[in-house]
């Protein structure tokens, strides 16, 4: 009597390699969507930082001309950029490095937080030692609202942009809002 063979079961060498390629592609998917999620998360965080900026300057903007100030906006047209205006407009013009500190008169983007660099920013007797926040620029745009002939200006259009960094990918947020000459209190 013969013995007889049992018919052997199990994987080719082909149906391993099919396999692999297919667990590799999986894996690779997910390692890219992870990536993606890092990058969105990060690009998010940013985003809000750049925002925050912009918010705050034209927050400080309306607080100075609600308050009052002599040593910031004082009257209409000092709501104006240097390079429009350059007798009473105290904003910078440009692209500016973004300081933690606003300065002496409190108003983001003006010479006591503005200046460019990375080294102190001083005014006068004022010097403003603050650190400069890595990877942000802040450029302010002021512009008049024309409603007719012969009329005095009473609106500006201000634009607060910010650029900042995403990995190597610069990009920019942008903040608009319309400023009303009210009256001035000192």
């Amino acid at each position: 009597m013969r013995p007889t063979k049992k018919a052997e079961s199990g994987f080719t060498y082909l149906e391993v390699m099919i396999a692999i390629v297919i667990l590799t592609i999986g894996i690779t998917a997910q390692l890219s969507a992870l990536s993606l999620s890092v990058i969105r998360n990060r690009s998010t965080s940013e985003r809000n930082v750049a925002r925050q900026v912009a918010s705050s300057t034209i927050e400080s903007m309306f607080a100075a001309r609600d308050l009052g100030s002599s040593t910031g906006i004082s009257n209409w047209d000092a709501i104006n950029t240097k390079d429009v205006d350059p007798v009473n407009g105290i904003f910078e013009e440009d692209w500016r490095p973004v300081r933690e500190n606003p300065g002496i008169d409190g108003i983001h983007g003006t010479a006591d937080d503005a200046c460019t660099g990375t080294g102190p920013c001083t005014v006068g007797t004022y010097t403003n030692t603050s650190q400069v926040l890595r990877g942000l620029d802040r450029k302010i745009e002021i512009s008049d609202i024309v409603e007719g002939p012969n009329i005095r200006v009473k609106k500006r259009r201000v634009v607060v942009r910010v650029r900042y960094f995403i990995g190597q990918l610069q990009t920019e947020e942008e903040l608009v809002t319309i400023v009303a000459d009210l009256p001035f209190y000192k």
